[in-house]
C-alpha cells in the first residue's frame, strides 16, 4: 500500500525527473503500483 507520505515523495521525486523505476526501488513499492497511484492522483 502507498500512503500519503510516500506518494507525496513520489510525486516530487518524479517533478524533478527521476524514474518512476528508481523511486519505486526506493521507496520499497512495485513499479506498477506506483504507476498506478500517481495516474490516480492526477
Amino acid at each position: 500500500m502507498v500512503d500519503d507520505d510516500k506518494l507525496a515523495i513520489a510525486r516530487a521525486r518524479r517533478d524533478k525527473g527521476e524514474s518512476v523505476t528508481a523511486i519505486a526501488k526506493a521507496l520499497g513499492i512495485h513499479r506498477a503500483t506506483l504507476y498506478r497511484h500517481l495516474a490516480d492522483s492526477a
